[in-house]
């Protein structure tokens, strides 16, 4: 790595809110070591000579036994137990930027008490406030950090929280180097606390991570805050493409078809998203995937602590006093500023060589100094160690310092992210605790043969990483790091694997559990995996079984092949409605799922029949222009009850447009341009989700994958809710709400349209009756005949209009996922209203695996051997 290739590119607000984020990590180390130089005159071990600056009221110095500082100085590390566990949730719901401004508060609060501290208590409750700060700080900011810093760099700018803590250390070192006199020590606890002002204010001009925005469905403005870290002129797109974010283009989800007031001004502020996705700690400790990542990481935390270096950090005066008489706060002086060096020359080395090599090392250094530390203070050689001190603190700085807070947000995927920050960072403040509590009594007892202790850990973690923790220098996401490739009880899965259901019972359905791929059936049998028996159900209707977290984070596009019905051939078509029906969407509501992914449910009405037909919505920039439109008479809650709302509802809103509820708060808006967009309905001030346009109102080309996903679908009581094995409709029903709610495989979402026609058309009462004749010998197509229906009696006239009411018409296009391609052109319309770019095929999930999985029975082969035989469906791609 070139530091001049990327330094030039660095703006200088990138380095504004890096130094202020590394505010926090720098009072860690602050606050970890302010007791150690000044520790003999506040013990009263020293004879002070005056009380310059204390108050009268208060003690020039406190007297305290070993235990008791010990309890004082360990206090800290209880405060930072708690902020690590409280900060991951914190991050996760807030954001990174409001939890940093929350840790500030304590790092204010805690060195009042600590600078006017009249007793042990007091003081004990100062550290315990300003420990809160210090371990939620360690947590969120080197999140931010590896969320705000450029991806090929993430590694270096990740050592700067261990710079940060260095530099903290070293302002308390030279502080208790000219200060540890009187009741100066005192300003020294107070210093903290200016410091943590000053963060709190420089806070105020920092933004938010433009990951975590991203990940809260604001594309918009996580692309507004990523150029301006990066700058104007910087290419974002193949960083946010990194994000998941790819395809998301350049307006947000709802600028699209947010609705105008009249001056035409739009809302483009961020959604009220919350972070359902984000998994808990105890989600990620039962997690499969996260599991051993969690291990993992928690080990390195555990190492970095047992390795020994706080035993210098908090207590390296009094233990080489003895030795080195007046040199031993010089030492300590000498020591944190070799950290520093050694930390800012090894940043680089994580990203060249790799964040375990770097482990590694740091743990071979650091166990031989020990050795060498030991035999110096047992031999009383004061030579060997100093020189084992300055080399223990170097071997630190080269990768156990650093690279455990980067480790966290590579080894898990981003849902997991705060959760194992929170769990690693409690695992390393339970350490620190460990050794700040019961190290002074140890090296009272064991003098330098405690660092005996202390090389036989480091043999014990240099081993544990050699042989567990995997190399994330390099990888892309965790699934990467694991050599997870999107795995099924041991096998490689397809790229649109499709669940399975564990049993019978309506609440008993495993929508996560994917199926192994088809290419490799005979893994199963010839490996030590057993898989479960193949279920016979189909899933039912409600809730669809959308990606959970064991979705891939970078799965394969749908397979599929482009159409174009313009263009014309010998194929017969099918025969159109010449004009198509009226639908009017009536009600539209949020319907949040079981895996964590939301879907929107509207019903339609029309004018040729009274059956209520539904819209399943993918993703909120796909909305309907009749439900939108105004009604008359109509109050703002009467909007927000149909569900005419842009954003999302909360207790206490107001009004259904985001644009008012700007203006009612004062907030300034956009300005309508002088000449109306054309593709602006006049009728209700809808911007078509088909004729969106760029920031720079050119028209951009999308790729195949940018297109929305569509499923025509028709009720199917049978397949969809008493589980029969009949037909693959509640399979199919399934796997086009999963592949819809990916934001990877289908960035602008999708709609099922599901009509109300039973059978094919012919009603339930009559589709029974086709089954009776089935097993009496007949296919399904001969049934339909036989009671004189037509062999498929389905109309597709109100998914076209729907779809039109839903701004999925235009030239832009979808991708239908059919097998049929007769419905490509019933879909379209008589006049192309709808314009089908590509048809996704929907092979059903036992003919891809050999039967190992999904529907498994005679009647449904029959099934789909007739569909293909005289409906004429094309289940291959290439067909």
């Amino acid at each position: 790595m070139d530091p001049r290739s990327w330094f030039r590119s660095l703006t200088g607000y990138f380095v504004y809110i890096l130094s202020i984020a590394t505010l926090g990590p720098l009072l860690f180390g602050f606050h970890l070591s302010e007791l150690n130089a000044p520790e003999d005159v506040i013990r009263c071990k020293k004879n002070s000579i005056k009380s310059a600056v204390a108050d009268p009221g208060l003690p020039q110095c406190i007297a305290m036994s070993p235990t008791e500082w010990g309890v004082v100085g360990s206090m800290y590390t209880l405060g930072g137990l708690i902020g690590a566990l409280s900060a991951g949730p914190l991050a996760g719901r807030y954001g990174r930027l409001r939890a940093m401004q929350i840790s500030t508060l304590f790092f204010a609060i805690g060195p009042v008490f600590e600078a006017l501290s009249p007793n042990i208590g007091v003081l004990t409750f100062g550290r315990l406030l300003s420990g809160v700060g210090a371990g939620a700080s360690v947590v969120i900011v080197p999140l931010y950090i590896s969320e705000i810093a450029p991806p090929g760099e993430k590694g270096f700018f990740g050592a700067f929280t261990q710079i940060g803590c260095n530099v903290g250390i070293l302002t308390t070192q030279l502080l208790g180097y000219f200060l540890s006199h009187d009741s100066y020590w005192r300003v020294i606890l107070a210093i903290g606390g200016v410091i943590g002002v000053v963060q709190g204010a420089g806070l105020f001009l920092s933004v938010e991570s433009p990951k975590y925005i991203a990940e809260q469905g604001n594309i918009s403005l996580a692309k507004k805050t990523l150029r301006r870290i990066r700058g104007e002129d910087a290419d974002i797109d193949d960083e946010m493409s990194d994000w998941g974010a790819s395809g998301s283009g350049n307006v947000s989800d709802e600028e699209q078809t947010l609705l105008h007031n009249e001056d035409g001004s739009a809302d483009t502020g961020p959604k009220h998203s919350g972070s359902e996705q984000n998994l808990s700690i105890m989600q990620v400790v039962r997690h499969t995937d996260y599991q051993k990542a969690a291990f993992a990481v928690v080990m390195v935390m555990l190492a970095q602590q047992f390795s020994g270096i706080n035993s210098i950090v908090m207590y390296g005066v009094s233990l080489l006093a003895g030795l080195l008489e007046s040199n031993s706060a010089l030492l300590n002086l000498a020591v944190s500023a070799l950290n520093i060096i050694v930390t800012v020359a090894c940043a680089p080395l994580a990203d060249k060589l790799g964040r375990k090599i770097c482990l590694l090392s740091s743990l071979a250094i650091m166990g031989t100094s020990s050795l060498l530390l030991a035999i110096g203070i047992i031999k009383s050689i004061p030579v060997l160690s100093a020189v084992a001190v300055l080399l223990f603190v170097s071997g630190f700085a080269v990768g156990l310092g650093p690279v455990p807070f980067i480790l966290a947000s590579e080894l898990v995927g981003p849902d997991a992210v705060d959760a194992t920050q929170s769990i690693a960072l409690g695992a390393n403040w339970i350490a620190t605790f460990i050794v700040a509590q019961f190290f002074p009594m140890a090296s009272a007892k064991l003098h330098g043969k405690v660092y005996f202790i202390f090389a036989a850990l480091s043999a014990f973690f240099f081993t544990f990483i050699s042989w567990y923790v995997p190399e994330t220098k390099g990888k892309k996401n965790a699934d990467e790091v694991w050599g997870r490739e999107r795995r099924w009880w041991g096998l490689r899965l397809p790229p649109h694997y499709s669940p399975h259901l564990s049993s019978a019972g309506r609440h008993g359905f495993d929508f996560e559990t994917p199926a192994p791929d088809e290419e490799k059936p005979e893994d199963v049998t010839n490996g030590g995996h057993h898989s479960p028996p193949p279920s016979i159900i189909s899933p039912a209707f409600t809730p669809p079984a959308t990606p959970g977290v064991t979705s891939p984070s970078h799965p394969r596009p749908p397979r599929s092949i482009p159409v174009d019905t313009s263009i014309r051939t010998d194929t017969p078509r099918p025969d159109l409605l010449p004009q198509l029906p009226e639908v009017h969407c009536e009600v539209r509501a949020r319907i949040p799922t079981t895996t964590g992914h939301e879907m929107w449910l509207h019903v339609y009405s029309n004018n040729v029949d009274t059956k209520e037909h539904l819209a399943i919505v993918f993703g909120s920039q796909t909305r309907s222009r009749s439900l939108d439109a105004e009604r008359p008479g109509e109050t703002e809650l009467d909007r927000m009850t149909r569900g005419a709302y842009v954003g999302r509802l909360y207790p206490g809103r107001t009004n259904s447009r985001v644009e008012q509820l700007k203006m009612a708060e004062g907030v300034p808006t956009k300005r309508k341009l002088e000449a109306e967009p054309a593709h602006v309905h006049q009728g209700n001030g809808l911007l078509s989700p088909s004729s969106a346009s760029s920031e720079n109102g050119d028209a951009q080309p999308i790729t195949s994958s940018e297109l929305p996903l569509v499923r025509i679908h028709s009720e199917c009581y049978t397949g969809e809710t008493v589980w029969s094995a009949r037909c693959d409709c509640g399979e199919q029903l399934d796997e086009a709400a999963r592949l819809m709610a990916d934001p990877v495989l289908s960035p602008s979402g999708g709609a099922v349209i599901y009509l109300r026609q039973e059978g094919r058309g012919i009603g339930l009462g009559e589709k029974l009756k086709a089954y009776n004749l089935q097993d009496l010998g007949n296919d399904t197509y001969e049934a339909n005949i036989m009671l004189r229906h037509p062999a498929d009696a389905r109309s597709y006239g109100l998914a076209t209009a729907m779809l039109m009411d839903l701004g999925l018409d235009g030239d832009r296009g979808i991708r239908l996922l059919t097998n049929n391609p007769d419905k490509v052109h019933a879909v379209e319309g008589p006049n192309r209203e709808v314009v089908v770019r590509e048809r996704v095929a929907m092979v059903p999930l036992a003919w891809k695996t050999g039967g190992m999985q999904g529907i498994k029975s005679e009647e449904v082969e029959k099934y789909m051997s007739t569909k293909i035989e005289k409906f004429k469906h094309m289940l291959a791609p290439n067909n």
